[in-house]
Formats: structure tokens, sequence, C-alpha cells
């Protein structure tokens, strides 16, 4: 397939359909794509999951494309039907994984762009024909991001990932004297201790009397553990459990109404992000920098460092590749319910 003559890319196709966090996190990419390159015309393939959270794109002209993962071939092929006589200037292959290399196949164009060798996993290579540099240390998966548009010859800007970021949201939304708390993370190794939410939520109201509202999805390890947080508090502390009762667009909004929210390494963390809403984020598996909101941590506590000495064989978390984890249950348990009442303190003496 020949390449284009013209030097700016006239058609963009962007694959990510999950997780929640990460679709969320590609929303500064649409707006460095569409500053750089305005004429540009942009598709997304993106999760039905995740489609109402980013539904409002379309009203400004990006192409949404919502499928459910592909499972079987002839999901596949049902997707390579869809995309049939369409050739984009450039495919930005923003997932890595058997499922999600196995689109790229479905869909022509004349650039695939994909991750470097520390970010790629099963086979990513084999699908692309380009990769983007290798992650410098320390940087933010958003900052990856950007590298696929810097690939195609844009440069990024402050304004690009500044918020709000273009979520769907209901109206009105405005900031309310609550503590919102996203207990849960979809790996369990993320989560912190009920008896720690707990004990923050106890502090918000009896020093600051700022009550929580708990927010989680419908699986039963989110339902436990809001049950958990309940079961520790003390009959007086005011606590709403909205777990398992919101839609995405719904979650978004309760996010946009609160004062602060309180969460692990989960996709809520994102959605406050682009609401310009601000976190106190828990961090032990992967450092803050890399994973937590973009550019906004400073209410965040970040244990990775201590508990990759702790619990694994590397003697220092710098020398650690960019995608190393902390695979142990006791690493999130570095953080202490002191440590974040005081950031909570500190975040309400701010914003006094």
């Amino acid at each position: 397939m020949p390449a284009p003559s013209a030097t700016a890319p006239a058609s963009i196709c962007i694959v990510r359909l999950s997780a929640l966090g990460d679709v969320v996190m590609v929303l500064p990419l649409i707006k460095m794509l569409r500053r750089c390159w305005p004429d540009a015309r942009i598709t997304w393939i993106v999760g039905r999951a995740a489609l109402p959270l980013v539904a409002s794109l379309a009203d400004e002209g990006i192409e949404l494309i919502a499928i459910e993962k592909p499972h079987r071939l002839k999901d596949y092929l049902a997707l390579r039907r869809l995309m049939k006589g369409r050739v984009f200037d450039a495919l930005l292959c923003l997932q890595a994984s058997w499922r999600a290399n196995f689109i790229y196949p479905c869909i022509r164009a004349h650039r695939k762009i994909g991750y470097s060798a520390d970010r790629a996993k099963d086979l990513h290579a084999l699908f692309v024909r380009e990769r983007i540099p290798s992650a410098p240390p320390r940087s933010h998966i958003i900052d990856g991001f950007f590298q696929f548009a810097e690939t195609l010859g844009g440069t990024r800007d402050a304004s690009d990932y500044a918020a709000p970021w273009g979520l769907t949201i209901a109206p009105d939304a405005r900031a309310q004297s609550l503590l919102a708390v996203a207990h849960c993370a979809s790996k369990p190794e993320r989560n912190w201790t009920p008896e720690s939410y707990a004990a923050v939520i106890a502090h918000a109201w009896r020093v600051h009397k700022m009550p929580a509202v708990l927010l989680g999805g419908p699986a039963e390890n989110d339902r436990a553990m809001s049950a958990q947080i309940r079961q520790n508090l003390a009959a007086k502390i005011p606590i709403t459990d909205l777990t398992g009762q919101t839609s995405i667009s719904q979650l978004a909004a309760i996010i946009q109404r609160c004062a602060v929210l309180l969460a692990p390494d989960t996709g809520a963390v994102h959605i406050a992000r682009a609401l310009g809403r601000p976190v106190i984020g828990l961090y032990a598996v992967a450092p803050a920098t890399r994973t937590g909101p973009y550019l906004k941590t400073e209410y965040c506590i970040d244990k990775f460092a201590e508990a990759v000495v702790r619990f694994t064989n590397n003697k220092n978390a710098a020398d650690t590749p960019w995608s190393f984890r902390v695979h142990d249950p006791r690493a999130m348990q570095l953080i202490t319910a002191d440590e974040v009442c005081a950031q909570l303190d500190r975040f309400i003496k701010t914003h006094a």
C-alpha cells in the first residue's frame, strides 16, 4: 500500500477498548491530535462499556465505533467487514494484548504505530509497522499516549492535558463538600484495607464534618468491601453507599460533585483528573507518577519505592523496568490511615 503524499495525516484511527481509566486517559491524546491536525478525520474504536463516558465526542466530530471485546474469530471477521473499504493514514495501536492485537489486521492503514518493546506484550510487534520510542523512566501512561501523536509529527502542549478533558457527564454537577471513596481496583493487589478506609471516613466527618459516599461497581468484591467498610464505622458516621448502583456516566457526575476523591489505582482516579477534581491516591503496586492522576499527584501517597525494596528482589525502584509492578498483597498495607488523614487535612486547609 503506497504511503500518502501529504505529511499531515488526513485520517487517524485509534484503538483503545479498555480499561475504563485507560479510555479516559486517551482523551488528552484526542485533544492533541485535534490541535495538531484540526482537519484530520479521527475515528476511535472504543469498548462499548466505556462509550457513555466519551459519547459527547461524537458531537465534536469524532467518529466513535463501539464494540465488545472480541472473543471469537467471528468477532474479528465482523469488525473486518465493518471497516471494509476504509483506509486510514495512521492507525494508533494503543492496546497491546492478544485480543487487541488481532484487531489491527482488520483495519487498513498506511502507518500502524504500536508500543516500544518495553511496553509491548503478546507479540505486539508482529501486528504493527512502527513503534513509539521507549518509555522515559517514571513516565506516565498518558505520556506514552502522547508519543503516538509525536511519532506522527505532532508536538504536545500544556493545553492538551488541561482539564476538563471532555467527558460526558450530567448537567449541574457542582462540587459539594463530600468525600468520594472509590474503594476497589480491578486487581485486588491494589486495594487498601476496609478498616483503613473506615478510619479516614470517620476522621473526615469528626474533624471536618465531611460526609462520604462509597463508589464501586457491581462485582462481588466491590460489594463485600463496601459492606466491610460500613461494618467498621460507628453508627453516627454518615455514609452513602452507591456501590453497584451507578452507570459510568453517573459515576462521573458524582465525582464531579464531590470535593475530593480517595481511591487506589483505579479508573475513577482518571475520571476525577479529567474533570479537574483533586485526588488522594493510594499507590504501592505501581508509582503514582506512572499510573496516578496525570501531573496532579500532590495529594497522593506513594509507597512504591519502599514496596520494591521490601517485597521484591530489587534493591532500588529506579532500576526496575517501566512496566514493573509489586505483586504482593502486603504492599498496599504500607500506607497508613494516619498518612491519608494528614493528606485530607492538607487538602481541606489548602482549599478552605
